[in-house]
């Protein structure tokens, strides 16, 4: 089982379904937890009890828990439900403040990925971010794979980002990753979050190769493997 923090003041609920349905087209079971403030997945996806604050439920495939207030609901949730998280091949925390971090800070991830928008207020979530896991963890650094989503990163905003987080060791990894959302990919999400499932195979050539290449590091698989495998799919 592999634990991937997906970290960052960005709204990013759709690029993590979208990365959950990829991995589920290569046969990985995926658990996506939304540890975030505004729970906003928990609008998309559809409840199992329609009286149900919190839930895991199955949408296009794929495991979503929702709802949650912190860790520890969501392991009472598991244990009552007989649901074991170690039976997923992957799970995903979607994390977007430090003090959510604080509450879902159960397990240690194997791969933490720091989501970046170029504005002052995301650098400065994000900072606090850094500073509260930085707290927790025993690493001499902490170490991000960089990803910058939906905005364009200017040298100054770069240097303002890496000034804000150099006193807490951050490390990059050597890849990292843009992602440009243009109208296609937009629409393509929309009519995702209301027909009921993913639909990956119609996102740009652009966003399917980006995608790609960020899971192909994960499963150590070649990218253009993973663009035919969504191709093949209907879904």
């Amino acid at each position: 089982m592999q634990i991937i923090g997906l970290i960052g003041y960005v709204d990013k609920y759709d690029f993590i379904m979208n990365m959950a349905k990829v991995l589920e087209v290569m046969d990985k079971s995926v658990l996506v937890i939304d540890a975030t403030r505004d729970k906003k997945l928990k609008y998309i996806v559809p409840a199992i009890d329609a009286s149900a604050d919190a839930y895991i439920s199955k949408y296009s495939d794929i495991d979503f828990a929702v709802g949650f207030e912190d860790f520890s609901s969501l392991e009472k949730y598991m244990r009552e439900h007989e649901v074991e998280l170690e039976k997923y091949d992957y799970v995903i925390f979607d994390i977007d403040s430090a003090d959510m971090y604080k509450k879902f800070k159960g397990k240690e991830f194997n791969r933490k990925y720091m989501f970046i928008d170029s504005n002052v207020l995301s650098v400065a979530k994000n900072k606090e971010l850094v500073k509260e896991m930085r707290e927790e963890m025993q690493e001499d650094e902490i170490k991000f794979t960089k990803v910058l989503y939906k905005a364009y990163l200017s040298r100054a905003s770069e240097e303002y980002l890496e000034n804000q987080i150099a006193l807490y060791n951050v490390a990059w990894h050597e890849e990292s990753y843009e992602i440009m959302i243009d109208d296609q990919d937009r629409i393509v999400d929309i009519d995702s979050q209301f027909c009921g499932t993913i639909q990956m195979r119609k996102h740009t050539k652009m966003y399917l190769y980006v995608m790609s290449e960020l899971i192909a590091k994960l499963l150590d698989e070649d990218p253009k493997n993973i663009i035919k495998q969504i191709k093949r799919r209907k879904d």
